[in-house]
């Protein structure tokens, strides 16, 4: 008789992720800050929490009005995610905030700070899900061929056609400044 290894068996199961299709509509603080300098915080807290392993990120954009984001998380409700995400953006906007104010003067600098402050304490986000089913095939790589002529489709292709913050740049093999975990067609 042969001796097998008696080896235990893993328990450990599979973590289960639910899929969101979310938009999140920046609130006022967006009027404060610069395109470029409000998305490079977006990034670094969206790969903030991709570290930290509580986010998958499959696909986003970065809009001048909206975050629209393709996601999977451990938790079946994204609100308390995207809770998170505020709390280190305001963070973040705090941490940095000498980049911004250099060009202020002292007097208007405290009025300034004063409401810059107060709208990094509001809610930064307006959470919807997004609509377009176009937006969200053109984001996670996804190819539209459709027998007509459709004007919305063209304006999201050219929208994320070389758009800097865009999950598009991943999947055409390029890095974009998210880590983004690429969908299998």
């Amino acid at each position: 008789m042969r001796k097998t290894d008696d080896k235990p068996a893993s328990m450990v199961s599979k973590r289960h992720f639910y899929s969101h299709e979310i938009e999140l509509k920046l609130g006022n603080w967006k009027k404060h800050f610069d395109f470029n300098y409000r998305s490079t915080v977006i990034v670094m807290a969206l790969n903030h929490f991709i570290k930290e392993h509580e986010l998958v990120v499959n696909g986003y954009l970065i809009t001048t009005k909206s975050l629209f984001l393709i996601v999977k998380t451990e938790k079946k409700s994204i609100d308390e995610l995207v809770e998170k995400i505020e709390l280190h953006i305001a963070f973040l906007l705090k941490k940095y905030d000498n980049k911004f104010t250099n060009s202020i003067s002292k007097d208007d600098f405290l009025i300034e700070m004063e409401n810059i402050l107060y709208t990094v304490h509001q809610p930064l986000f307006k959470l919807k899900m997004i609509k377009s089913h176009y937006l969200i095939k053109l984001i996670t790589g996804q190819k539209i061929d459709i027998p007509y002529y459709d004007p919305e489709l063209e304006y999201l292709k050219l929208l994320i056609k070389n758009h800097p913050f865009c999950s598009s740049i991943d999947y055409s093999g390029a890095l974009g400044p998210v880590e983004v975990t690429l969908l299998d067609d």
